[in-house]
């Protein structure tokens, strides 16, 4: 219950993922936790529960080693990009009290698209504006390349 507001303690700069001391954080492989579309979503609008209560209990033993992550999509399911982002949205609701996830990355199926990219941006941002995005693609200005 209640609304959770998380102090935003990183800002993306320059496509470089900054804290909010200035200083720039180094991105290193660790920090990606990947999440396939398919494990999360198994049949249309059917999400796995159980998957996502296990995420939720990694991402809140990284909380308790005070790791900071984010959640690299798998684009592993021939469905429209409308129905990833709401499997993505739903994944972010089910970790929403994870102080360790610091975003999510957007996946190079959808990267090209800006329509889709500024939709899944809006979505995800919706509860948790201290949210960055992260890309190997560089699809905006407010985006982390990593």
């Amino acid at each position: 219950g209640g609304n959770m507001k998380f102090e935003k303690l990183f800002e993306a700069k320059e496509h470089k993922l900054i804290d909010k001391n200035g200083n720039e954080i180094k991105i290193t492989p660790d920090m990606a936790i990947s999440v396939k579309w398919s494990e999360v979503e198994a049949a249309e609008e059917e999400y796995n529960e159980a998957f996502l209560a296990k995420l939720r209990d990694s991402l809140k033993t990284f909380e308790s080693e005070e790791k900071y992550v984010f959640i690299e999509p798998v684009y592993d399911k021939n469905a429209n990009p409308g129905q990833f982002t709401a499997t993505m949205k739903h994944t972010s609701r089910r970790i929403k009290d994870c102080l360790s996830v610091i975003g999510f990355a957007i996946p190079n199926e959808i990267a090209e698209d800006k329509v889709v990219v500024d939709d899944f941006i809006e979505k995800i941002s919706e509860k948790h504006p201290h949210y960055v995005y992260f890309s190997k693609i560089n699809c905006g200005e407010n985006i982390i390349l990593y």
